[in-house]
C-alpha cells in the first residue's frame, strides 16, 4: 500500500471534522432536550416542596384546634364530675331525708292527735295563730335561705383562634399549564 499523501491526509482530517461536527449537531440537541427536562424536574420538585409546606402549614393548624378540643374536653370531663359528685350527694341526702320525713310525720301525727285530744282549745288557737302567720308571709315574706350548693365552674380554654390556613392558588400548582391553553 502506497503511503498517504498530504492530500490524502487533508481529505480525511476533513472527512472527520464534517463527522465531528454532525456529532456536536446531535449531541447539541440532545443537550437542549436534557435542559428542558432538568427545568421541567426542578420545576416539578419545587411545586411538590411548596406544596408540602402548605400541608405543612395546614397540619400545624389542625394540631393548634385538636389541641384547643383536647382544652374544652377536659373541661367538659370537669364539668361532668362537679355534676357526678353533687347527684351522688344529693342522691345520699335524698334518702336520708326520706327516712327522716317518713320517720318525722309519724311522730307528728302521734303528737298532734294526743295534743288535740288533751287540749282542744290549744287545736282551735294553733289555727287561728297559722292563719296569722300566712297573712304576715304574705305582708312580708321571709329571707330565702342559702343555697345547699354553689357552682364552681370549671377553667375553660380561651376560644379557638381561626387557623391562619395558607392560601392555595390553584392555578400556581397546575403541572400541566399548557393542557388548558385552547391555542396550543
Amino acid at each position: 500500500m502506497p503511503d498517504p499523501t498530504v492530500t490524502d491526509v487533508f481529505n480525511q482530517l476533513v472527512l472527520a471534522n464534517g463527522k465531528l461536527d454532525q456529532i456536536d449537531t446531535n449531541t447539541f440537541g440532545q443537550t437542549a432536550a436534557l435542559n428542558t427536562l432538568n427545568g421541567a424536574v426542578n420545576s416539578g420538585f419545587n411545586n411538590t416542596v411548596n406544596a408540602l409546606n402548605i400541608v405543612a402549614q395546614i397540619n400545624i393548624e389542625a394540631v393548634k384546634l385538636l389541641f384547643h378540643l383536647t382544652k374544652q374536653t377536659d373541661t367538659m370531663i370537669c364539668a361532668l364530675e362537679h355534676i357526678s359528685k353533687n347527684t351522688c350527694g344529693i342522691l345520699t341526702q335524698v334518702t336520708i331525708q326520706t327516712q327522716l320525713q317518713k320517720q318525722l310525720r309519724d311522730d307528728v301525727d302521734a303528737l298532734r292527735y294526743i295534743a288535740e285530744s288533751a287540749h282542744p282549745e290549744a287545736a282551735l288557737e294553733r289555727q287561728r295563730h297559722a292563719e296569722l302567720e300566712a297573712k304576715i308571709e304574705r305582708c312580708c315574706p321571709p329571707d330565702p335561705s342559702e343555697p345547699a350548693c354553689k357552682y364552681e365552674p370549671c377553667d375553660q380554654p380561651e376560644p379557638a383562634k381561626e387557623p391562619r390556613l395558607p392560601r392555595i392558588d390553584v392555578d400556581d400548582h397546575d403541572p400541566n399549564p399548557d393542557d388548558h391553553n385552547p391555542e396550543g
